[in-house]
């Protein structure tokens, strides 16, 4: 027997958990506002849509009927929920352990209890307090724990959520050939999802990222076509930034400069106003870093200017490191072999934050500047250092280009220098 409103009510509850919009519930047989009205309680569903609403919220019709929870099973859902609200005003205010140590307790407590929304959440949030006390081991294991959980497999908003975690991570960690596939993973549940939802775009971004950096770069230009179809109805703000900035580094690698500058630039002016930090940093080194491949002398100059200015306000050893990178790619862009070696020298491979590929990349432009200097024997270790450190990732393509520019004795042809490419 469906009892209205508590049926209703239940929907609504278990569908917000789960990241649901009405129109991902109501599928193909059913209308968001036939959804709408259910929510509301104004129409009785029959047994039949009862059931498929159900189970694609990956519960029963019998947990969707009951029409009063027990005080006991209240007031434990109660605690529950206010602990997890308690760990997200630790995250806020930068509390980290205080977080994991909550999000901890909340999975415990909900662990054998029917509170599976809030435990599934306790756990989302707790991989991702993980990956910022950098316990990469831990974070990991967590996330793979999430996909094999039962609700994150019934609703295709959470599966596309963790999948593309992974996807990220392990593109991160240097191990391109799993974040391809988890990446293609994301892309196949969100295919299932209405035009415009945002989990569509970064699937979308998370495999074409991982895809340049491995070297499928014919893949990579028509996935930076379907990317580009998907931009328009995204809103204002970091999502956007990071698909025009992931279409941009196809188009370069597809010949087209000019445009990938375009959006690039564009990319930036999105994240300006942004509290992203991190990715703003890394976006005006990829920025900088493709302009002193492939733009104009005066904006190479004025980024590498401004890039001057960042580190000043933000010194640390990742970000001298980077400046280095940039500083010697604008002096080998000069010709300027002798400044060109004395900021190769200030590339800090130990620094913190570098991941496997861009280490790598350090290698390539320290092998460029021992090259440009004279020092062949210096030259040609850097070359080889970072040929294997792209071989390490997967990254079999920069690996390739790495040994072809060593054994040709420096770039040749005037096509795109793929090690100028930083992904998002």
């Amino acid at each position: 027997m469906i009892e209205q409103p508590a049926f209703g009510k239940r929907v609504r509850e278990v569908r917000r958990a789960q990241g649901l919009s009405q129109g991902d519930l109501a599928g193909d047989d059913l209308s968001p506002s036939y959804v709408s009205l259910v929510e509301n309680g104004r129409r009785v569903p029959g047994a039949k849509i009862a059931r498929s609403i159900a189970e694609r919220l990956g519960t029963t019709v019998e947990a969707l009927s009951a029409t009063e929870e027990p005080g006991d099973r209240l007031a434990q859902r109660l605690g529950l929920v206010g602990e997890l609200v308690a760990a997200r005003a630790s995250q806020l205010a930068g509390d980290w352990p205080a977080a994991r140590r909550q999000l901890e307790s909340v999975v415990e407590q909900a662990a054998g209890t029917d509170h599976d929304e809030v435990r599934w959440e306790a756990r989302w949030e707790l991989a991702t307090v993980l990956g910022r006390l950098d316990e990469p081991a831990r974070h990991e294991a967590a996330l793979r724990q999430l996909l094999d959980d039962p609700l994150t497999r019934t609703a295709p908003v959470l599966h596309a959520r963790v999948a593309i975690e992974l996807a990220q991570l392990l593109r991160a960690a240097g191990r391109l050939a799993e974040g391809v596939r988890f990446a293609e993973e994301a892309v196949r549940v969100t295919g299932e999802l209405e035009p415009g939802r945002p989990e569509r775009a970064q699937a979308q971004v998370a495999l074409l990222s991982a895809s340049v950096d491995s070297g499928e770069w014919s893949r990579a230009e028509q996935l930076g076509a379907e990317l580009d179809a998907e931009i328009a109805p995204l809103p204002a703000g970091e999502l956007r930034a990071s698909a025009l900035w992931a279409v941009a580094g196809a188009a370069y690698l597809g010949g087209h400069p000019d445009r990938a500058l375009e959006l690039m630039a564009e990319a930036e002016q999105l994240l300006a106003t942004t509290d992203g930090v991190r990715l703003r940093l890394r976006l005006a080194r990829a920025r900088t870093l493709l302009t002193l491949a492939a733009g104009p002398d005066d904006e190479a100059d004025a980024l590498l200017g401004r890039a001057r200015q960042a580190v000043a306000l933000v010194d640390t050893p990742p970000s001298r490191t980077w400046l280095a990178v940039l500083e010697t790619a604008g002096a080998l862009r000069h010709h300027q072999a002798i400044a060109a070696g004395e900021h190769a020298a200030a590339i800090d491979l130990d620094a913190g934050e570098l991941a496997p590929l861009d280490r790598a990349r350090c290698l390539l432009h320290k092998a460029r500047a021992h090259r440009a200097e004279g020092s062949a024997e210096a030259a040609e270790a850097d070359f080889k250092l970072a040929a294997e450190g792209y071989e390490g990732a997967g990254a079999f393509r920069l690996a390739l280009e790495s040994w072809r520019e060593l054994s040709a004795g420096g770039r040749t042809g005037e096509g795109p220098d793929p090690h100028a490419v930083l992904m998002p």
